[in-house]
């Protein structure tokens, strides 16, 4: 994935290491590339620490992709010309955005449908994949994304990404969408999305849109 990032963008990078248990850590070492690790699995905790970082140094804009393979590295390019170009405060790589790709019948498919449209009434804007992990966040949206987070908001990491869309819609700042492929994740199983925290997804939710709008 590494590679692939410094193959397509000349962009600074930062690696963020979470609690892994696999062979993470001794791979990273042996590369060139800096390096932030969490001790344990921090939940929503990455998130934050890029931003602090990133933001701490100067950066006008944040990117986040994954390291699952899911997101394709060509697309950072598109995302952070786009949040340039359009003057948004952030930009979401949806894999909606022109066709649902999602098993809709599905539990999960069903969850990330809901959150999107929950969003969009909100935003007064259409958002099609508020579960997106792939990201460009200008520094306003950075800003108050950490804010929030030191204020009490965003610990859930299962619903994370819906609150923070659902502070920054209240704060009306502009949340645009670029189309992109995501793979499907072909090792492991997410953190964030277990089988128990599915089952307490919907108490999760209500929590945070509490959090965030009220």
């Amino acid at each position: 994935m590494l590679k692939h990032v410094s193959e397509s963008c000349d962009f600074d990078v930062l690696v963020i290491d979470d609690g892994s248990t696999d062979s993470t850590a001794s791979i990273l070492k042996g590369l060139k590339v800096e390096v932030l690790t969490h001790p344990t699995c921090s939940g929503s905790m990455p998130v934050l620490s890029a931003l602090e970082i990133g933001r701490a140094l100067g950066y006008k804009y944040v990117i986040k992709i994954d390291g699952d393979d899911q997101h394709d590295p060509r697309d950072i390019p598109r995302l952070y010309l786009h949040a340039i170009q359009t003057g948004a405060d952030m930009v979401i790589g949806s894999r909606h955005l022109n066709q649902y790709s999602g098993k809709i019948f599905s539990l999960h498919g069903i969850g990330m449908w809901f959150c999107s449209k929950l969003v969009s009434v909100v935003s007064g804007s259409r958002i099609t994949d508020a579960t997106s992990g792939f990201k460009v966040w200008a520094g306003q949206s950075a800003d108050i994304t950490i804010q929030a987070f030191n204020n009490g908001k965003l610990k859930e990491d299962s619903t994370f990404l819906i609150e923070e869309l659902l502070i920054l819609s209240k704060k009306k700042l502009r949340i645009e969408e670029l189309a992109v492929v995501m793979r499907d994740r072909e090792h492991g199983e997410s953190k964030s999305y277990s089988k128990r925290k599915l089952a307490l997804f919907p108490l999760n939710l209500i929590r945070s849109t509490c959090r965030a709008l009220f």
